[in-house]
C-alpha cells in the first residue's frame, strides 16, 4: 500500500488494483446501504398506516431522518479529521444494523423517532464519508465515469427496497432480518478496501453553512436537484390523475423518470470527462428548463410523455453529478469533506422545502401549479449557471 493511496491523494491518474477495489467496495457499500433506506422508509409507514397513526405522524417520522442527516452533517467533517475512513464505515455499518434491530424489537412511536433520527446521524456518516473518499482517489481523468457510475448504481438501489418489500410484506419481522441481512453485506465490501485518511487535515477555510457563499453554485445545485426530486415524487402522480391519466400511467410518470435518473449518470460522468465541466452543467441544466416547459404539453402523448420525462429526470439528475464532479475540483482534503456535509445540508433543505412549494402551487393553480415551478427553479438555476462568475471558489472575507 503506498502513501498516496493511505492519505487518498489522486495526483496519480493510472488505475491500480487496489484503487479500483476500492472504488468497487465503496460504491457496492453504499449501494446495498441504498437498497435498506429505501427499505424502511416505506415499511415503517404501512405499518403505522395499518395502526391507524395518522398521516400527520408518519409523515413526521419521514422527515426525522434527514433532519438527522441535516444536524450530523456538520460534525462530520470533525470526525473524518481524528478518525480513519474504513473505521468509520464498519462502524457506520455495525451501528445500523443496531439500529435496525432496535426499530425490529420494539413498538413504541417515540423510539422509533428516536431511532430514525440516530439513523440519519449514521447515514450521513455513510455517505460523505464514502463520497470524499471516492472522488480523492478517482484518477482524474476518469473521474466523472466514476461518479457517473457511483450515482446510476445508488439511484437503482434505492428502487429495488420497495420491490424486496413488496414480497416480504409488512404483517412479520422478515424486511427487518432482510434489512440486517443487507446491512451485514454492505460491510463485507469493506475488507478490500483500502485505509483512508483526507488528503489534508487542516481546519477548513469555511464551514458547511459559509459553504454557500464559497461555492454557491454548487450549494445551489444540491438545493434545486433535491427540490425537484421531493415535489415531483411526491406530486407528480397526482398532477397525472388531475390531467386525466389513469393510476397506472400516472405512475408510471415517475418510473421512466427514475429510470433516467438511474441510466443517464454514467454518460453524463463521461461527457464530463472528456469536455469542460461547465459546459455538461449548462446542458444539463438547459435541459432541465426545457423538459420543465415541455413535459406539460406532451401529457395527451404517453409516449412522447415517457421518452420527455426520461431526459428531463435524467438531465437534471445530471446537475447533481456534475456538481460532485466540480467540487473535486475545487476541494481535498477535509474542505472536500466539508463540501460534501455541506450537500447533505443544502439536499436536505431542498428536500424539505419542495413537497411544500409543490403542494401550495398546485393548491393556487390545481394542478398546473407543480409545473409552473418546475419551469421557475430549473430556469432560475440554468440562469446562474450561465455565469462564470460561479465558477470559482469565492474567499470568505
Amino acid at each position: 500500500m503506498t502513501d498516496e493511496m493511505s492519505n487518498g491523494q489522486t495526483s496519480d491518474s493510472l488505475w491500480t488494483r487496489q484503487r479500483m477495489l476500492t472504488l468497487a467496495a465503496l460504491i457496492s457499500c453504499l449501494s446495498i446501504y441504498g437498497i435498506t433506506i429505501s427499505l424502511f422508509t416505506p415499511l415503517l409507514s404501512l405499518i403505522l398506516e395499518g395502526r391507524g397513526v395518522s398521516t400527520t405522524v408518519i409523515g413526521a417520522l419521514a422527515m426525522t431522518a434527514p433532519v438527522g442527516v441535516m444536524i450530523g452533517s456538520f460534525v462530520v467533517p470533525k470526525i473524518m479529521r481524528g478518525l480513519e475512513g474504513r473505521n468509520l464505515l464498519a462502524a457506520g455499518v455495525v451501528i445500523e444494523i443496531a439500529l435496525i434491530y432496535a426499530l425490529m424489537t420494539t413498538e413504541s412511536l417515540v423510539a422509533w423517532f428516536i431511532i430514525r433520527f440516530l439513523g440519519g446521524l449514521t447515514g450521513v456518516v455513510l455517505f460523505v464519508v464514502t463520497e470524499t473518499w471516492m472522488i480523492e482517489i478517482a484518477p482524474k481523468p476518469h473521474r466523472g465515469r466514476v461518479m457517473g457510475l457511483y450515482n446510476t448504481t445508488l439511484a437503482l438501489s434505492f428502487a429495488l427496497g420497495p420491490l424486496m418489500l413488496s414480497y416480504t410484506g409488512v404483517s412479520d419481522l422478515t424486511p427487518f432480518v432482510a434489512g440486517i441481512v443487507l446491512m451485514a453485506l454492505a460491510g463485507l465490501p469493506l475488507f478490500f478496501a483500502d485505509r483512508y485518511r483526507p488528503s489534508s487535515v487542516e481546519e477548513p477555510s469555511f464551514g458547511v453553512l459559509s459553504f454557500l457563499k464559497v461555492a454557491p453554485l454548487l450549494a445551489v445545485a444540491c438545493f434545486v436537484v433535491a427540490f425537484k426530486d421531493l415535489a415531483t415524487t411526491s406530486l407528480m402522480p397526482v398532477y397525472g390523475l388531475r390531467v386525466g391519466l389513469d393510476e397506472s400511467a400516472a405512475t408510471l410518470m415517475l418510473f421512466f423518470g427514475a429510470l433516467g435518473g438511474a441510466l443517464l449518470q454514467l454518460p453524463i460522468g463521461w461527457a464530463a470527462d472528456y469536455f469542460d465541466a461547465r459546459k455538461v452543467l449548462v446542458i444539463c441544466a438547459l435541459v432541465a428548463f426545457l423538459g420543465a416547459l415541455v413535459w406539460p404539453l406532451v401529457v395527451a402523448s404517453k409516449i412522447l410523455l415517457w421518452i420527455t420525462l426520461f431526459l428531463w429526470w435524467g438531465f437534471f439528475a445530471g446537475v447533481y453529478t456534475v456538481t460532485m464532479i466540480i467540487a473535486g475540483q475545487w476541494f481535498k482534503g477535509v474542505e472536500l469533506a466539508t463540501a460534501m456535509a455541506a450537500f447533505g445540508v443544502y439536499w436536505g433543505f431542498g428536500a424539505f422545502v419542495g413537497p411544500l412549494v409543490g403542494g401550495l402551487s398546485m393548491d393556487l393553480w390545481d394542478p398546473y401549479g407543480l409545473a409552473l415551478v418546475m419551469v421557475i427553479v430549473a430556469g432560475g438555476f440554468l440562469m446562474m449557471s450561465l455565469r462564470k462568475a460561479y465558477y470559482r471558489v469565492r474567499p470568505i472575507t
